[in-house]
């Protein structure tokens, strides 16, 4: 009887130390769920900074498209006819605008694009990051079932050590209903409920 009741106080122990080890389990799965989110936010941010960067790119490249054939059909005009090199000092300045419009659209092209290339390695960074942590998380899930295997081994040896002691200390005790998975209730032996 006395053994029994150590094996009692051995499962409520093995039942502590197992449900210390989920909730600390548990923390740390949400920790990295945590870090694991925000990684994610973060990456996605930056692909929406990717994407508008590249949007602002290609309604730059658009709005030179106009400028450029606008200044090629004046050159073109001012060479080809003398007649239009009145028209051209009339509209001179606003060739210089345009002119200089256009420098200034390429000069954000050029800031544009360094951007593109900065939020490109960004991405890059984080999607390693997201890698890793993933990474991580599958290690932490497999020393999880390492230790609950660990665990449900050394439950098993400390119940037969104990069925081993009750039998050499009771010669002729029938142990043949005592198992790992039973408890006693009531004086009999009954299935345990894992539930508790």
């Amino acid at each position: 009887m006395q053994a029994l009741q150590a094996l009692k106080r051995e499962v409520a122990t093995l039942k502590e130390e197992k449900l210390k080890l989920e909730r600390l389990w548990e923390h740390k799965e949400d920790a990295y769920k945590t870090s694991l989110m925000e990684t994610q936010k973060a990456k996605e941010a930056a692909n929406l900074r990717l994407h508008e960067a590249s949007q602002k790119y290609a309604d730059l490249l658009g709005s030179m498209v106009p400028l450029r054939a606008e200044v090629a059909e004046l050159k073109a005009a001012a060479v080809n006819s003398k007649a239009l090199e009145v028209k051209l000092g009339k509209t001179g300045g606003e060739l210089a605008a345009k002119v200089e419009a256009l420098n200034l659209l390429q000069a954000e092209n050029v800031k544009l694009q360094a951007d593109v290339n900065k939020l490109q390695v960004e991405k890059e960074f984080l999607d390693k990051q997201l890698a890793t942590k993933n990474s991580k998380v599958e290690e932490l899930e497999k020393c999880n079932k390492e230790l609950i295997d660990d665990m449900a081994g050394t439950f098993e040896e400390g119940f037969k050590e104990a069925l081993a002691q009750a039998a050499c200390e009771n010669p002729g005790i029938n142990t043949s209903n005592c198992h790992p998975g039973n408890q006693i209730v009531d004086g009999k032996v009954v299935p345990l409920d894992l539930g508790e």
